[in-house]
């Protein structure tokens, strides 16, 4: 199953705004909706919600790790919780837009009740942009590929919206797809 990532916000490029200083040092948490719409078994649906936090910590000029845990429960007893620990480097493109790469390690662990799990591994590899409109809002996407041992590969698409409250806080949105999942979030960051 494809996890939230940020999908593609190429418009920024023309956007005008003031400077921005990205920041890649922050934690961050929040809830998450999920739809999973198969049709590859006709008329299967099913709706999820659960949790997510993680963060993002800058090792040099623009390489920096990141990571993160999510959980969900879903229709008919049937749970998911996934880690994810990655690499990535960033770049600014502008003064106003960041290109960012990254690769991580993926574990998902599906169950149900009655019938025990199934844990599955893999990779994910990673690019996005982060885009600033004005000095407030942050407009952020990216594309990912994933692939698991035996649960298969995918690509997905997401986009985001943050608003900087502060410089050490925003509240944010995002909404992430594949061909058969859609996930829709809000949460807070906290940068350090």
């Amino acid at each position: 199953m494809l996890r939230k990532i940020f999908g593609l916000g190429m418009l920024l490029f023309a956007v005008p705004s003031l400077a921005a200083d990205f920041s890649y040092d922050y934690i961050q948490a929040g809830y998450q909706e999920i739809d999973i719409d198969d049709d590859l078994f006709s008329g299967f649906d099913v709706d999820g919600d659960g949790y997510f936090v993680g963060g993002s910590f800058e090792l040099t000029e623009n390489w920096f790790v990141a990571g993160g845990y999510s959980s969900a429960d879903f229709d008919f007893g049937v749970d998911l919780d996934e880690i994810t620990i990655g690499a990535g480097y960033h770049v600014p493109l502008n003064n106003n837009v960041d290109f960012y790469g990254m690769l991580s390690l993926v574990r998902a662990e599906v169950s149900a009740s009655g019938f025990g799990s199934s844990d599955e591994n893999g990779y994910a590899a990673e690019i996005g942009v982060r885009g600033m409109i004005g000095d407030r809002f942050e407009l952020n996407g990216s594309l990912a590929y994933v692939d698991l041992d035996e649960g298969g590969d995918g690509t997905a698409f997401g986009a985001g919206l943050l608003y900087n409250f502060t410089n050490t806080l925003a509240a944010g949105l995002a909404l992430d797809f594949d061909e058969d999942v859609k996930a829709y979030g809000i949460g807070l960051r906290f940068y350090f």
